[in-house]
């Protein structure tokens, strides 16, 4: 959500943009990943990371909707958080390069903790104790999940769908302070 202070803070069309886009993409990612969450919980009845490990094997759908998830928290092209986040970072380097690099450090961070949830949790060696208890989800979870990461791939791929929306609303603010 910073990003979406920095984009505010740009007062320029593209920041504010993202800043909307931001928003809404955070929102549906923060659900999948509260579900994810839910759902390991709900079977190993811990949320301590270094507890768990191989969840990918017995939960495939869990593993496969926090990773996308991962993907649009890391901003990758394809998926909502690159839709949201590349105009943030165009509307702050038009107004001060700098910080537009200083804070892209934020995109390695964000890939660095990700990527080691994922091996941890997902792809690591699952603890005896939950071989034989932990199962996959059910159906309604399966199509919860799925409609979840088909939004923020849909935003990714076809981000007009979203931008004409935001951008309305950003025009009216712009008006407001008279710009851009």
């Amino acid at each position: 959500m910073g990003l979406v202070m920095l984009g505010f803070a740009t007062l320029n069309k593209e920041g504010l943009t993202g800043s909307g886009i931001q928003m809404f993409s955070h929102g549906v990612m923060t659900a999948l990943f509260f579900a994810v969450v839910g759902m390991v919980y709900d079977r190993a009845h811990t949320r301590e990371i270094g507890e768990l490990g191989g969840f990918s094997k017995k939960m495939p759908w869990v593993a496969v909707a926090f990773i996308i998830g991962g993907l649009v928290s890391m901003g990758m092209p394809g998926f909502s958080g690159f839709v949201a986040e590349f105009p943030i970072f165009m509307g702050v380097w038009q107004v001060q390069p700098i910080i537009a690099i200083i804070a892209s450090i934020s995109i390695v961070i964000t890939a660095s903790y990700i990527i080691r949830i994922i091996g941890k949790v997902f792809f690591g060696p699952m603890k005896e104790e939950f071989e034989h208890h932990i199962g996959d989800v059910t159906i309604r979870d399966k199509v919860a999940l799925t409609i979840l990461c088909i939004i923020m791939v849909t935003v990714g791929v076809f981000p007009s769908i979203m931008s004409g929306l935001v951008s309305s609303g950003v025009d009216r603010i712009l008006s407001l302070f008279g710009g851009a």
